[in-house]
């Protein structure tokens, strides 16, 4: 690390992500986008956005036990700009930690907690390597977000893997048929929240009934969960 280098987080409690999840054929996305232009503004409501995101995980395995359970999966969120995403100077680099969502199955979204801290400065793969996190997997998102009603984030995406690690220009479709993954994301910002948060997710998706079928996503696939080998 260059000497002089200052990273900063922006401090932040926990808060609780509340999400449903869809997919949608390529051939139906204009449709759904339509119906969200219409929802929440106009043609120009959309923002595009293109993530460059990594997983991390600890550099030194925690022994075979229950302390093992304690080790987490870190992710840093790279946010470039889609018009042009070889700026790495223009980039927004952000840590995030997800926690294991909830494993209930009568909430009417998936839940887990979620903090993310700002790298404002400096080289934020270095900094992670600083905590003791090493390189796990990567992979990019493009696609576009409207915001509903000024609290419901609903996200629709391609997932793309890189060819050329590091290299967002490498970008490759991971389906060859094009599909949208559709995210439907509300914060509560204490547990007390929780509950009110998931009933407005749930009344939200019945707005979308004739375009995409939001569900919620079994807890076993959100776990965060160490790929040792």
């Amino acid at each position: 690390m260059a000497a002089g280098k200052k990273y900063t987080g922006a401090s932040a409690p926990t808060h609780y992500e509340c999400s449903l999840h869809g997919l949608v054929a390529n051939t139906h996305e204009p449709q759904l986008r339509t119906r969200l232009e219409a929802l929440c503004g106009d043609t120009k409501a959309a923002r595009h956005e293109l993530h460059h995101e990594i997983t991390c995980i600890p550099a030194i395995q925690t022994p075979v036990g229950p302390l093992r359970r304690e080790d987490h999966m870190l992710r840093l969120r790279i946010e470039l700009p889609p018009s042009d995403p070889t700026n790495i100077q223009a980039a927004t680099n952000t840590i995030c930690f997800l926690g294991h969502p909830e494993p209930r199955s009568d909430r009417g979204a998936s839940v887990r907690p979620a903090t993310y801290a700002q790298v404002f400065s400096g080289n934020a793969p270095q900094f992670l390597s600083l905590l003791g996190y090493k390189f796990n997997s990567e992979f990019v998102r493009k696609g576009y977000w409207f915001l509903y009603r000024n609290v419901f984030k609903v996200i629709v995406s391609q997932i793309y893997r890189l060819t050329e690690q590091g290299n967002v220009l490498s970008a490759q479709p991971v389906d060859p048929d094009g599909s949208w993954i559709v995210q439907v994301v509300a914060d509560a910002m204490s547990q007390e929240q929780v509950p009110r948060v998931c009933e407005q997710i749930d009344e939200l998706k019945r707005l979308f009934d004739d375009y995409v079928e939001l569900v919620v996503v079994d807890h076993a696939f959100l776990e965060n969960k160490i790929p040792y080998s």
